[in-house]
């Protein structure tokens, strides 16, 4: 019996963590697609292609009150003077159907202030933006 318990723990630990392993982790072939569509985005906006912009976008945006309009007043500021020229250090987290991507909105001076996170979900084989948002700055760890 006092086999039995060490044994009995050791099987049960075994049991659960190949429990454990079922959920799939999502494939690496999604970073290069998340980071074309920033891509993508970032020369939308650059161009302010409203249309472009639209094909990037998730049905889900509206539920959020955003559209391409919204998106790009939000990088060129409501007065839309802000001298965009990309978006940058961007930090991408995903699962198999959503991903955070967190960036900075830069100009010319390449001044890293404006952070934002879009929001995609993985929609039909595309990876199209649910909502954008002020970002966090990051904070640097010395």
């Amino acid at each position: 019996m006092k086999h039995l318990l060490p044994t009995m723990t050791a099987l049960t630990m075994t049991i659960l963590l190949l429990s454990g392993c079922d959920e799939e982790l999502p494939s690496r072939d999604h970073i290069p697609l998340l980071k074309h569509q920033v891509y993508r985005l970032q020369e939308a906006v650059k161009t302010q292609n409203r249309a472009a912009i639209d094909s990037l976008l998730s049905p889900e945006v509206f539920d959020y009150g955003q559209n391409s309009d919204s998106l790009l007043s939000f990088v060129y500021g409501p007065q839309g003077t802000f001298a965009f020229e990309h978006f940058a250090d961007c930090d991408i987290a995903y699962t198999s159907d959503k991903a955070r991507v967190d960036c900075y909105i830069m100009d010319s001076t390449s001044e890293s202030d404006r952070p934002v996170v879009f929001t995609f979900v993985y929609r039909h084989d595309l990876w199209l933006v649910k909502r954008f948002e002020v970002g966090r700055p990051q904070s640097d760890s010395t």
